[in-house]
């Protein structure tokens, strides 16, 4: 869904704070510990023993009759085998709890709160850590976990994966997994990685083939116009820029952002190394089937491309420096975090808020987090389950890993950036157009800024401060849904 080496050593993941002046203003790095071990070359990833884990605070149903609980969720082909033996266990474990799922992707903001309007929420939404806190903890619609689960419980996870999850002292939802994109690459083709852009760029022009006028085997499969605006966080980091100022004002129309674009679209349009209007499922077909070098993608595809290619056929390495800038790309950092949405939102009963602690509890424990590594490749977030992980040295987790822990940014998880992943889309599916409704990157930049900040004011959402979705605040009450006017702790 969407993101070692040896045992000698323990590496402790932590959110540092942001970074001042200049271009990398929000890039949130990940404070590590690097190892290198002798006769490896490899990069240890470091994390804190995890102590025992306590039970829940959270009281039993009073009654002993079922207990029904609903969950959207939207896993992978491989992780979702996975989610059913743990749905299986559970229910094993757990008796008089009935769980009902339906394969929902993460959904857009409206969409999610017109269910909590209408207090038709699911009970659980499995999905990622960044809109569960920009959209629904911000507007009051989750549990507060910390108020059911004993502190103790927490000290089990990696500390990166609990920041994803935790804002002002609250932990809202439990992480699942650690996920990022890196490079993946065919090594029958692309023998070594490159290091830098002009060099991926030399690579792919020798192996591309094209016959009768159509690409055959492409240099690199980016896909920029299904891209959907995350990967592109990462190429917007390698050339200088970010999404949002520690305010929380858009920062999109720059020219950070306009020389991205371009860079990604002359992939096609001047290097001539990807054939154009690529959708998600068709650039994976190509690296699959062999006819692809080069991809940007996480662990949660890993086992698709291991089975296709053969495990001694595909290498993981970090993103290529931006040769423009000399920097590297850095892309988020982030979790799968399963999500308690509260009374008002979902018309859970005492009983069925117990049920989903404990489903939270359950299905984000050494056990479960194993079973999604074996089945996808998840990297885990429990410690206990990263060190022996880690120790398997295995060297496309060693590349993740490399990425990961040097050069990635934390989600920022304000209410700001629910509301940069729609326009993205749009204006950049114009800027690739071959119609003439063609814009350029710095129109589409200006384009995709203006239209965050026009959905914005009409959420009340403002760049210097946070207040409640105006809709969500009439229908369910200003008093339920914490409306901050000082959040400056908040947009960091």
């Amino acid at each position: 869904m969407k993101q070692n080496v040896g045992r000698s050593a323990s590496v402790l993941m932590a959110a540092a704070a942001p970074k001042s002046g200049g271009s990398r203003a929000l890039i949130v790095a990940i404070v590590v510990v690097v190892v290198i071990i002798a006769g490896i070359g490899g990069y240890l990833l470091v994390y804190k023993k995890s102590s025992t884990t306590t039970t829940s605070t959270a009281p039993p149903p009073t009654s002993s009759s079922k207990v029904s609980i609903t969950v959207w969720q939207d896993f992978s082909t491989t992780e979702f085998p996975a989610f059913q033996k743990a749905l299986k266990w559970f229910e094993q474990n757990y008796t008089n709890v009935s769980v009902s799922w339906v394969n929902q992707t993460t959904p857009a903001p409206s969409t999610i709160v017109s269910a909590a309007i209408a207090g038709r929420a699911p009970n659980i939404l499995i999905g990622t850590s960044d809109f569960e806190g920009s959209t629904l903890f911000y507007h009051g619609l989750l549990v507060n976990i910390s108020a059911y689960v004993n502190s103790s419980f927490f000290s089990q996870y990696a500390s990166t994966a609990l920041s994803d999850v935790t804002e002002n002292g609250t932990v809202y939802a439990f992480p699942l997994n650690i996920n990022g994109i890196a490079m993946i690459y065919n090594k029958q083709l692309i023998p070594t990685p490159p290091q830098t852009t002009n060099q991926m760029i030399d690579m792919a022009k020798n192996i591309t083939v094209i016959q009768n006028g159509k690409m055959t085997t492409a240099g690199v499969a980016y896909g920029l116009d299904t891209d959907g605006g995350y990967r592109f966080v990462a190429w917007l980091a390698g050339f200088g820029g970010y999404l949002f100022a520690a305010n929380g004002t858009p920062t999109v129309d720059t020219p950070a952002t306009v020389e991205a674009l371009e860079f990604l679209n002359n992939l096609t349009t001047v290097y001539n190394v990807q054939p154009a209007g690529l959708t998600s499922s068709e650039w994976m077909s190509l690296f699959e089937t062999g006819h692809a070098g080069i991809i940007f993608d996480g662990p949660w595809d890993i086992e698709t491309y291991l089975t296709a290619l053969g495990p001694n056929n595909v290498g993981v390495a970090p993103m290529p420096i931006v040769s423009q800038t000399g920097l590297r790309p850095r892309p988020f950092l982030g979790s799968i975090a399963i999500a308690v949405l509260n009374h008002r939102s979902s018309g859970a009963s005492a009983a069925q808020i117990w049920a989903s602690i404990k489903f939270g509890e359950f299905m984000a424990s050494r056990t479960v987090e194993l079973q999604f590594w074996n089945a996808a490749g998840d990297f885990p977030s429990v410690t206990s389950a990263l060190d022996y992980v880690m120790g398997l040295n295995i060297s496309w987790a060693q590349g993740f890993a490399e990425q990961f822990l040097n050069y990635s940014q934390h989600f920022i998880n304000i209410p700001q950036l629910a509301y940069y992943w729609t326009p993205f889309g749009q204006y950049v599916s114009e800027f690739i157009a071959t119609n003439a409704s063609h814009i350029s990157a710095a129109q589409a930049a200006a384009d995709i800024q203006n239209a965050i900040v026009q959905s914005m004011k009409q959420n009340n959402i403002a760049p210097y401060f946070i207040v409640a979705n105006a809709q969500v605040a009439q229908k369910l009450g200003a008093s339920y849904l914490s409306i901050a006017t000082a959040p400056a702790e908040r947009v960091k």
